[in-house]
């Protein structure tokens, strides 16, 4: 066997041989290739559900802000409303506390606020707010 066969040979042997080889390859490769075609449109479609996650979160949150707000701004409102009442009740504490203490008796008792008023001579504004801070609830 000269050279050249020999050659020849092992080029047969090596391409015959390494057939299957190469189609096993290209097989496993268009299955890794499909396999990651599948999982790039299931990441895909992930991604397009946690943007819409995302959004309705953001909606949520400005809505929960506006009324958040909302409730602060009525909070704020109700304690400076609160604060004129005793400001105006608190020139009476100072002139009669005996009254003041006999609204806040009469109001634990569960007494009316037009009885409490005739009683202690109070304005009606100061012994709502007693009633609504010291009143049975």
């Amino acid at each position: 066997m000269t050279f050249v066969d020999a050659l020849i040979l092992c080029i047969v042997v090596v391409l015959l041989g390494s057939g299957p080889v190469v189609a096993a390859l290209v097989y496993f490769n268009r299955k890794n290739a499909k396999a990651q075609a599948e999982l790039g449109k299931r990441l895909d479609g992930v991604s397009e559900r946690l943007g819409a996650l995302d959004s309705a979160i953001v909606r949520s949150s400005i809505a929960l802000e506006g009324s958040f707000n909302e409730t602060i701004r009525k909070v704020q409102a109700e304690i400076k409303s609160l604060e004129i009442v005793f400001r105006g009740s608190a020139q009476t504490t100072r002139e009669n506390p005996e009254s003041v203490d006999s609204a806040i008796r009469l109001a634990r008792e569960g007494v009316s606020s037009d009885l409490i008023v005739a009683k202690t001579g109070l304005p009606v504004h100061a012994v709502e707010s007693i009633i609504s801070l010291h009143g049975r609830r």
